[in-house]
């Protein structure tokens, strides 16, 4: 896990000078990155590049050349590492990273104490990437943990069921509930808006991009993190589907995909 990290902090050093620039626009140049990445990877077709290099082109001209220099091959990298490790390069890693047990444990030692956590209902790649660049340009520390939780099969269900062992319903908002008392914290928020537009099925990736509003989740964000110290997480992400019917997101797809961002979930801490 240690090289999906570093592949992360290579992504946020690559972004830094764009954390000027409005939420939604680092967020798509970051989402293009690891769009294009996993299209390379996956042997993508004509169509589906193209599809790609409309939304690409929606970028202004000035931050497109990252998508072809280090921020790509940055992108390139960390896809890389995250199938090695889901394909079964530490299966013994990923067994212990999809019990809730072993997360709160973790938790516990490596975090100790935050002031509020924030869970993301299917807060991908892209969206924290995006969310750290950010914070880090606005100096504040952003710390990336070298666990994740993993979610073999992409879904609440997975995590939310686990929560019955702790005497919880299963409910996402609960799982918030229970790493504010893990972790001592004195408020926690759940954010359900991008699961909601993931789950808007027939829309292109530029709909998608426009529907998920980054600004005002970061001002959600923002407001949390101007309290106290936050943990930033999810319950899973979202993948990157290329089909005949072009591309598109959904989360816990079965099929071979450029994308399969909705088996982890990553642990971020600003302070």
């Amino acid at each position: 896990m240690r090289g999906l990290v570093r592949g992360l902090e290579d992504i946020i050093k690559s972004t830094f000078s764009l954390g000027s620039l409005s939420m939604d626009l680092l967020h798509k140049t970051l989402f293009c990155a690891f769009a294009k990445a996993g299209l390379s990877l996956f042997g993508a077709t004509d169509e589906q590049r193209a599809e790609l290099e409309k939304l690409v082109k929606t970028i202004p001209a000035p931050y497109r050349g990252l998508l072809s220099g280090r921020l790509y091959l940055s992108a390139l990298k960390f896809v890389r590492s995250l199938e090695d490790f889901l394909r079964g390069g530490s299966r013994t890693g990923v067994l212990e990273e999809a019990s809730l047990q072993f997360i709160l444990d973790f938790l516990r030692e490596r975090v100790g104490k935050v002031g509020g956590v924030v869970v993301l209902d299917c807060g991908s790649i892209p969206e924290l990437s995006a969310i750290a660049c950010k914070f880090a340009y606005l100096n504040r520390n952003v710390t990336i943990y070298d666990k994740v939780f993993v979610n073999p099969v992409g879904a609440t269900r997975f995590l939310t069921e686990q929560l019955t062992d702790f005497n919880r319903g299963a409910v996402l908002r609960y799982y918030a509930e229970l790493l504010k008392e893990e972790l001592r914290a004195k408020f926690c928020a759940k954010i359900s808006t991008i699961d909601l537009v993931v789950h808007r099925h027939g829309m292109n990736l530029i709909d998608f991009l426009s529907s998920l509003n980054m600004e005002k989740i970061f001002e959600q964000i923002d407001r949390l993190a101007r309290r106290d110290s936050i943990l930033v997480t999810a319950d899973h992400g979202y993948d990157l589907v290329a089909d005949e019917h072009g591309l598109f997101v959904t989360h816990g797809y079965k099929g071979e995909c450029p994308l399969n961002f909705s088996r982890i979930a990553l642990f971020l801490v600003i302070d």
